[in-house]
């Protein structure tokens, strides 16, 4: 069964903010959907993805690799 988390846990988890995680779900880049009260949920999978893919080059400068 798909886990979803909160954006608010996402960015933590990531290192952004939420408002990127937003972005990332409008791009493609990470999966998402809204409940029916029109909240974001953010798949854990999806994220802990992008977590493996990212390079850190300096320490306020990360790279998300492609898939």
């Amino acid at each position: 069964m798909t886990e979803f988390i909160k954006p608010g846990e996402a960015a933590r988890m990531i290192g952004v903010s939420r408002d990127s995680i937003r972005r990332y779900v409008d791009l493609g880049l990470i999966r998402g959907i809204k409940t029916p009260g029109g909240q974001r949920r953010i798949d854990r999978e999806s994220v802990d993805s992008m977590i493996q893919r990212r390079i850190e080059v300096a320490p306020n400068v990360t790279i998300i690799g492609a898939e």
